[in-house]
């Protein structure tokens, strides 16, 4: 069992797919209200580690838990209601649907009225309905994305369609919320406002797990890194720590993030 400030614990997580070891006996913690990043080379595990936790790959061994209670076996419907969030490199939005409608479909799922109540109890659905539309609108302000509430999501520049994503996670009251490449494809002042939302949120009381190769995003905004690589931990610690660890910069970061002597990453 983990302790009640660690959020998300892995141990000697193992998973095999035909002819291949992706992850390595990894275990892991993720303490409360922090911002914990993933990184590696491509092909190191890292988005398998992400599809575990959220229960779309099954371990091979090993276990995982979330407030204290194992989630290794439990489908991804229920470890969303359990209060865990997903977005992901590619994004997975219904571009011919509205902004609003999109942040919506992230709310539906924890309704309490169902699809029979709500045939004889009208009332309680539109009452349940407009609550959610509440909070809908709620996030899109927080985020910056109230006046485009009505707009289709395909009309939407790519940043915009990252923070709505984002928006539709926050619809389960997520408490740890797992980011996969979140300033992939964005540009500069795109990536710095994601960053910021990004930043928000932990102040907020949320905890973010987020796997990113922009290393000035990684070492910004992190309190905690994991590396990984051939599936395998191969270091952890503060950003600091992970920029002056040779391995590391052997076999990932180069030596252009080694960290100057004397120098402090917040």
């Amino acid at each position: 069992m983990t302790t009640l400030s660690t959020i998300l614990k892995l141990n000697n997580v193992t998973k095999k797919f035909t002819g291949l070891i992706a992850v390595n006996d990894v275990s892991m913690e993720v303490e409360e209200n922090t911002i914990h990043a993933l990184i590696g080379p491509n092909g190191s595990g890292k988005t398998t580690m992400l599809n575990m936790i959220n229960g779309q790959h099954r371990l091979t061994s090993g276990s995982i838990y979330f407030q204290n209670d194992e989630i290794s076996k439990l489908p991804t419907f229920k470890i969303a209601r359990k209060g865990i969030g997903r977005t992901f490199q590619n994004i997975k939005l219904f571009s011919s649907m509205s902004v609003l409608d999109n942040v919506l479909v992230g709310g539906h799922f924890g309704t309490k009225v169902g699809l029979v109540r709500s045939v004889v109890d009208i009332f309680a659905a539109r009452k349940e309905e407009r609550q959610l539309i509440e909070k809908a609108e709620e996030i899109l302000n927080m985020l910056g994305l109230y006046s485009l509430k009505n707009e289709l999501v395909k009309n939407l520049p790519y940043g915009r369609q990252k923070v709505l994503e984002l928006a539709r996670t926050l619809m389960i009251d997520a408490k740890l919320i797992l980011l996969d490449e979140p300033a992939a494809g964005l540009n500069p002042s795109e990536r710095l406002e994601f960053v910021s939302i990004l930043a928000r949120l932990h102040k907020q009381g949320k905890t973010l797990f987020l796997i990113e190769h922009n290393m000035d995003v990684v070492m910004t905004i992190s309190n905690r890194i994991t590396v990984i690589n051939f599936g395998a931990k191969i270091a952890e610690g503060t950003p600091k720590e992970i920029q002056n660890n040779d391995e590391v910069i052997k076999a990932y970061l180069g030596e252009k993030y080694k960290a100057p002597k004397g120098s402090e990453v917040e």
